[in-house]
């Protein structure tokens, strides 16, 4: 390496060829090199600097590293080392993903990755890559995240297996992982067997075994076999647990899920509380998943502690607003926020009914000011939907790009599937899913294929059902219509649902209020407001 003694590289080599007792000698050892950082010229100390960041990053460090991702990205640009500048990036954005920062690390990813085509950054632009991939699946864009697996393994492979063979060979659990999420079983299976075969002469105790086993536990979760599913779980989170002095918080999550399905009530809520309660989870309750709120709402609802319960749908609703802001401003347009919360806000209704009943004549003299209140707060609630439906429409990606088929799939016999998808996509630019008569029978019969299958497809290629997948086209098409054609906001809700194949006002109203939020013609009115 230019610019660096051979002495040094040597130094610095040897913390990864050397095997050590403990992560703390690895480290201590780099810091004695930091100590007398000075000694140096200054492309050695930004070496020095990556190599730390690189096992602090390994150790669990991330602010630390983070605070050293800074200092050496700042030497590297201020002496023109291009590599050591695009270096720095990758190792920050690994950081502040581990460190649960993940808006700053998909930027810095997502900028990385368009470097695939400067041979100087190949690797770290394909590593990248599947770091995008992990953000798809963490928004459940699975699809996605799928095609850049495929995609590396295609047109990288060679490369990657010259280069370094485990992040070859590790897309073939990541896939097996995402095919099983979809459901498909033949996809999940073929590529969790050929990750098998690869590391078949790896010993028990690495940790591509019990990568292997985390994979094994979901698949016994997805085919409902929980007994089998929570002692997997046990056994990789006892092994990550042991490594790292930190839980997988995806892993137990799932495990508690599992633990719930069985009864298990008490063993599902540890499994949580052991999340909660760890140093970490003030960083990670930014972006955790919405299900672990949603698990301690089921949880406290089987015990009957309705306080608490009510304390965590609030923690709920707020997990679900950050977490679906990463996907609208960063990743996707989806729009679930409001689907789950009145889906929940309806069941809260059913089983507070009873005992509201109880105290109505005492709360009678307060009515009015209750409502007043709820007015106001109806108002800026509806403002804040539909500013949320401004921003999605205006960055809107097309609902369309979940039917794209992958061009670059091996999934078993898929090449049957991926035909009819695009025969879908054709119907919807052609307007057909707009017609009043859109129902599963006429639209198997014009793509000539039978009822049952063609549903099986959107089931498990599309995520939803049939009817499901005509109503999003019809309302992300009228939303769209409504903000561009000003006449067609002068039209009855009646009208407006004609125009989109609804038979009556009344099922287009609903299903756009369950969609967004609103009401079409609260949408309208805000629309108009607006300009």
């Amino acid at each position: 390496m230019e610019g660096i003694s051979d002495s040094l590289i040597t130094n610095l080599q040897k913390f990864y060829n050397e095997p050590y007792e403990t992560s703390e000698q690895t480290l201590s050892g780099l810091y004695k090199i930091q100590k007398n950082i000075n000694a140096y010229n200054i492309k050695e100390q930004v070496a020095i600097y990556l190599v730390l960041v690189d096992f602090q990053i390994s150790e669990g460090l991330y602010d630390e590293a983070i605070k050293n991702c800074h200092i050496a990205h700042k030497m590297a640009k201020e002496n023109d080392f291009a590599y050591e500048v695009v270096l720095s990036d990758f190792y920050l954005a690994s950081a502040y993903g581990q460190n649960y920062e993940y808006d700053k690390s998909f930027e810095l990813f997502k900028s990385l990755a368009q470097l695939i085509n400067d041979s100087n950054y190949k690797y770290l632009a394909i590593l990248s890559e599947i770091e995008m991939a992990w953000f798809y699946e963490l928004i459940g864009k699975y699809r996605d995240a799928i095609d850049i697996n495929l995609k590396i393994v295609k047109t990288k492979g060679d490369f990657l297996r010259k280069r370094w063979n485990p992040v070859y060979y590790n897309q073939f659990l990541d896939m097996s992982n995402l095919y099983n999420e979809l459901g498909i079983k033949d996809s999940t299976y073929y590529y969790r067997d050929l990750y098998k075969q690869t590391i078949k002469d790896y010993p028990e105790t690495s940790a591509e075994h019990y990568f292997l086993i985390k994979n094994e536990a979901n698949i016994s979760f997805n085919e409902r076999d929980y007994s089998n599913a929570i002692n997997k779980y046990r056994v990789y989170s006892n092994w990550y647990f042991g490594r790292l002095k930190e839980y997988d918080s995806p892993t137990l999550i799932k495990k508690s899920k599992a633990h719930l399905a069985l009864g298990q009530v008490d063993s599902a809520l540890n499994n949580l509380n052991l999340i909660r309660n760890r140093p970490i989870f003030l960083k990670e309750q930014k972006y955790i998943s919405p299900d672990f709120y949603k698990l301690y709402i089921d949880i406290y609802k089987k015990k009957g502690e309705d306080d608490l319960r009510k304390e965590y749908e609030q923690k709920y609703y707020k997990a679900l607003e950050t977490y679906n802001s990463f996907k609208f401003n960063s990743l996707d347009n989806l729009y679930d926020i409001d689907k789950q919360r009145i889906q929940i806000e309806n069941a809260n209704a059913a089983n507070d009914y009873k005992s509201t009943l109880n105290y109505l004549w005492i709360a009678l003299g307060s009515i009015v000011i209750c409502f007043i209140g709820f007015v106001l707060w109806k108002q800026k609630r509806e403002k804040k939907r539909f500013d949320t439906l401004m921003q999605r429409t205006e960055n809107k990606t097309a609902l369309s790009t979940s039917l794209e088929p992958s061009t670059n799939t091996t999934e078993i016999k898929d090449e049957k599937v991926a035909a009819l998808i695009v025969q879908i996509k054709e119907l919807q630019e052609q307007g057909f899913f707009l017609k009043p008569k859109t129902t599963l029978y006429n639209t198997a019969k014009k793509l000539k294929t039978n009822t049952s299958y063609l549903s099986t497809i959107i089931n498990n290629n599309m995520g939803t059902t049939f009817s499901a997948f005509v109503n999003d086209i019809r309302i992300d098409y009228i939303i769209n219509e409504l903000k561009t054609n000003k006449q067609l906001r002068s039209y009855s809700v009646k009208a407006i649902a004609e125009e989109i194949g609804y038979k009556s006002a009344d099922s287009f109203s609903k299903y756009f209020k369950q969609s967004t939020g609103l009401s079409p013609s609260t949408f309208i009115k805000n629309i108009n407001k607006k300009g």
